[in-house]
């Protein structure tokens, strides 16, 4: 949401440190749905589109038309209405995925009273989803209003950032508050060698894709961290290290949970953590785990080409997931199980098959178990799925002696991941397009070696 009131181009240089923040910041999205609402007295039209489909010079064409509009909007005599540009962003808000509302203002509310903007902010935040960051961003103190502020500071996961008119840092949001680790699966079949060289190692994931680096530290007497956590397209890796096993063991002897923090920061001063501290759960008592990849299908992009003549239609690629010691020691020996669906938004059950070691599942379920070290995971498009990007969503549909897979509860297990389909020319058009083109350029070569040999 952009204010496109005179107000932003007033001030030297603010117009111009926004739009190349807001160039530079969509430029380098990987992936997810873009909209740009520029607002006056009420929001204007929005332009959307998909960061994963379109060229980098689509990008730039979109951008630059985008922004050009809204320098074109500031010259008319108007004000800003905060009121309706909120209450118009949340309509855009997608469960089902992560979002990200920025409010990029250099004026208070022109057109309501401040406290009815605190009051739908205070609201709306108790009935928010939990995937919604909301940043209103001052452009310069012209922005500040003091009832809205209050609110802000109120609001878990809605966040004020003054700006101060330079330009602004990139956002690394839905970093975990809490990580969980298990002492005794940190022990397991190693007390021999316990504590050196043994270590939890917790992969957390970071909404800014871009390469930096935490500095990482904790106080605790116990436990211990890495100075540096490298992060690099959107995840990097925390790991928990115990300082010394006799010290633990006399510490925490009888306790079945021990709390302590890592502090963060990152060392590139054009990144903001919006979380700058993790406390990490240390539980010290038997646990059946069930670990899951967070990252399940990173490399292959799934690619179809139809029937063209006798050339015939390859079979739509298979998305694969090996499965290997999903259960740790405690779970197999309670004989533990989860029951999943697998589903993708946008896509009916029959638009792909769900195999789990080559038998086929029509209803999109499966159950890991005890039963079995390792399970593979297979996904089949059919011929009718559109090209471009899908959403795979796995949730747990109930569980039998687990206490958590990876670090949530069962029951609030939800993943997501986007994957590409590809759709391509069958490899027989393709050869005969090129077989046309170059048969188009034979006559004009031909006439032109006739004209120099007549020479």
């Amino acid at each position: 949401m952009v204010d496109a009131t005179p107000a932003l181009n007033t001030t030297e240089n603010l117009w111009k440190n926004t739009r190349k923040w807001l160039e530079q910041d969509i430029k380098s999205l990987q992936e997810g749905r873009v909209t740009v609402i520029p607002f006056q007295e009420e929001t204007l039209d929005a332009t959307s589109f998909n960061a994963n489909e379109i060229t980098e010079n689509q990008t730039d064409g979109i951008i630059n038309k985008v922004l050009n509009n809204i320098e074109r909007l500031m010259r008319e005599e108007s004000k800003a209405n905060l009121y309706a540009a909120l209450k118009d962003a949340v309509k855009h808000i997608d469960n089902k995925k992560d979002n990200f509302i920025y409010i990029l203002t250099n004026s208070v509310d022109q057109m309501n009273d401040p406290e009815m903007t605190a009051r739908f902010i205070r609201n709306w935040c108790n009935m928010k989803p939990a995937n919604v960051y909301v940043f209103y961003v001052m452009l310069s103190r012209n922005a500040y209003d003091e009832s809205l502020v209050k609110a802000v500071n109120l609001c878990p996961d809605f966040f004020l950032i003054d700006a101060k008119g330079k330009k602004m840092k990139h956002i690394c949001a839905f970093m975990p508050r809490e990580l969980v680790v298990n002492l005794q699966d940190m022990q397991e079949d190693r007390r021999d060698i316990w504590p050196f060289g043994v270590m939890s190692e917790q992969r957390i994931h970071c909404s800014y894709d871009g390469v930096f680096t935490i500095s990482a530290k904790t106080s605790d007497t116990l436990f211990q961290t890495q100075n540096k956590i490298q992060v690099a397209n959107a995840y990097g890796s925390v790991n928990v290290m115990p300082k010394s096993s006799k010290t633990i063991e006399d510490h925490l002897s009888g306790q079945n949970e021990y709390l302590f923090d890592i502090q963060l920061k990152a060392d590139n001063d054009l990144v903001w953590l919006v979380t700058d501290s993790i406390q990490v759960r240390v539980v010290n008592k038997p646990e059946r785990i069930l670990y899951l990849p967070r990252s399940w299908f990173s490399e292959l992009q799934p690619q179809h080409y139809p029937k063209f003549l006798f050339w015939k239609a390859n079979r739509p690629d298979t998305l694969h997931l090996y499965l290997e010691d999903f259960m740790n020691k405690e779970a197999r020996l309670h004989n533990a199980s989860a029951l999943f669906l697998l589903s993708i938004n946008d896509l009916e059950d029959n638009d792909f098959q769900l195999l789990i070691n080559g038998e086929e599942h029509a209803d999109k379920t499966f159950t890991l178990d005890s039963n079995a070290l390792k399970s593979r995971l297979d996904i089949v498009f059919s011929e009718s799925v559109p090209a471009g990007s899908h959403q795979l969503v796995l949730r747990c549909l109930s569980s039998n002696q687990l206490d958590r897979i990876n670090a949530f509860p069962p029951e609030k297990l939800y993943q997501s991941q986007l994957i590409e389909y590809d759709y391509k020319h069958n490899p027989l058009a393709y050869l005969l397009i090129i077989f046309c083109l170059a048969l188009l350029a034979i006559p004009p070569t031909i006439c032109l070696i006739s004209q120099k040999s007549s020479k």
